[in-house]
């Protein structure tokens, strides 16, 4: 820092630093005018407008609102709206927003929606969209059971040998099992049963008879 000399009042030389000129800022206290004025007290960027949900679909995302002066269908996202969750509207929902052009050029938009007072939450719709799709069930050739886990790490079959994912049985497999034949074909099985036990009575009573004593 660089030290000037100048002539005293006395005409004695004097040295002083630009340091010394500069304000004490330690005991500076901001004035009215000098205070950065908060982003609540900001003016917004245009008017707060008013309207009702025309509809909305809850499954897309969008809908439209219709203004109470102009009578405009605004288009309306789901990402303006001010609540938390879910974020939809509800039919006939009354808000406030701001107005914009649309960024592809197709109309104009409401942003920064709120209830009728500003910064208000919304209350939505009531009807919400069916959730993700839950994991596809196939069934397992192990257990024979529905469900989402894979033969490899079938938590029912403890046992390293091919089961019958029919019955579970561990003495055949399913392609020759007797409990999915008669399930499947419930009328030929009943009809060479049938057959079965005709054919054992005709060779019975056609069977010689033992000698009989007098």
């Amino acid at each position: 820092m660089s030290t000037v000399v100048s002539e005293g009042r006395n005409g004695g030389n004097e040295r002083y630093s630009p340091q010394d000129e500069l304000p004490d800022l330690e005991n500076l206290k901001l004035t009215d005018d000098m205070r950065v004025p908060s982003f609540d007290r900001l003016p917004s960027p245009t008017p707060r407008y008013y309207g009702s949900c025309k509809w909305f679909n809850v499954s897309k995302g969008y809908g439209f609102v219709i203004d109470d002066i102009t009578r405009e269908d605004l288009f309306v996202h789901q990402s303006n709206l001010n609540m938390q969750g879910f974020r939809s509207l509800d039919e006939g929902e009354r808000v406030s927003y701001y107005i914009q052009e649309r960024s592809n050029g197709k109309g104009r938009e409401a942003y920064a929606v709120s209830g009728e007072v500003e910064g208000q939450g919304l209350k939505g719709s009531r009807i919400h969209p069916l959730g993700r799709k839950k994991a596809v069930s196939l069934r397992c050739f192990r257990c024979g059971k529905f469900a989402t886990h894979k033969a490899k790490s079938c938590p029912n079959v403890k046992t390293d040998a091919k089961v019958c994912y029919t019955c579970g049985s561990e003495e055949h497999v399913s392609s020759i099992c007797p409990e999915r034949r008669r399930k499947h074909r419930p009328e030929q099985v009943a009809a060479e049963e049938a057959e079965a036990a005709r054919l054992a009575a005709e060779t019975a009573a056609s069977s010689p008879r033992g000698d009989h004593d007098d």
